[in-house]
């Protein structure tokens, strides 16, 4: 019968770093999603406009940069939905980010946005009524 020569298992110090490792990330990406729930669940929402301004494209996946007002602060970001990859450049649409951190917003893709509409700096406590979709 052969028998194995390496056998330590968890007593490798190799092992027990990758599984630290892993455990560490594990608990990073735990982390964000419970304090995006937290945000989403907490915080007030603004709506204001976000403007898509160029086509976004890398190795793995393309999409759209947009940049909308928030707090007086013109933020950008990419969108990699399909609905996005829909949208021309140089559309706008009706969105939202949450006051808590601005950084998580969303996007309502129905609500077409003409350029004369501007908005305040702090952002529309709800949606405006000639924003509105008519029913």
């Amino acid at each position: 019968m052969i028998e194995q020569n390496y056998d330590q298992g968890l007593k490798d110090p190799h092992t027990k770093w990758a599984i630290r490792f892993f455990f560490l990330f594990l608990f990073i990406g735990f982390g964000y999603v419970c304090y995006k729930a937290y945000i989403e669940y907490t915080s007030e929402v603004r709506y204001t406009v976000l403007q898509f301004y160029e086509r976004y494209s890398d190795s793995k996946r393309d999409g759209m940069k947009i940049s909308y007002l928030a707090d007086g602060e013109l933020r950008y970001a990419n969108c990699f939905t399909m609905e996005c990859k829909k949208i021309k450049k140089g559309e706008k649409r009706l969105g939202y980010y949450f006051i808590d951190d601005p950084t998580f917003y969303g996007i309502l893709y129905n609500i077409t946005v003409p350029d004369s509409v501007l908005v305040p700096e702090e952002g529309w406590k709800e949606i405006p009524e000639f924003l509105k979709p008519k029913k």
